[in-house]
């Protein structure tokens, strides 16, 4: 599997702070104001641990601690893949829901909808920074010739 590239995950970003700005001032220009949901940090702090969990299973794999399908560790790759990928969208959107109120930090929703899109940036930046994280404790190390796979004997 092919490791994530930071050129893809700004890429991503952008896309997420363009596409979430240019909806929020559609939607003001109609008169519809839409607040930021907090739903969205608890979701993507609970998906980053979830992730750290899984991959820290694959690190003892790898390490020979405990035993583990090499099917189920190369999942847990690619979502962790997918958390990088899912972060950097979501760190785009958090950004931009910040930046669409920046204007209005006198009222106390628009203050509401800062905080909350700040919450939503750094909670994605925990998916992508584990997920990051993850993807490198999922490398197969190279053969040092012993002919035992990672995790467990040769049988």
């Amino acid at each position: 599997m092919e490791r994530t590239r930071a050129s893809t995950l700004v890429v991503l970003a952008v896309i997420g702070l363009t596409l979430t700005l240019l909806v929020l001032r559609l939607l003001e220009r109609a008169g519809t104001i839409v607040p930021a949901a907090p739903i969205a940090i608890v979701l993507l702090a609970a998906f980053a641990v979830v992730v750290l969990a899984l991959g820290w299973r694959v690190r003892s794999f790898v390490a020979g601690r405990t035993s583990m399908d090499a099917v189920a560790a190369s999942r847990v790759a690619a979502l962790a893949m997918s958390s990088s990928y899912v972060g950097a969208l979501a760190v785009g959107v958090g950004l931009g829901q910040t930046v669409a109120v920046v204007g209005r930090l006198g009222a106390p929703a628009a203050r509401a909808d800062a905080l909350v899109g700040g919450g939503t940036a750094a909670a994605a930046l925990a998916c992508v920074v584990v997920g990051l994280v993850v993807q490198h404790w999922c490398r197969v190390p190279k053969d040092d010739g012993s002919g035992k796979p990672p995790g467990g004997v040769a049988g």
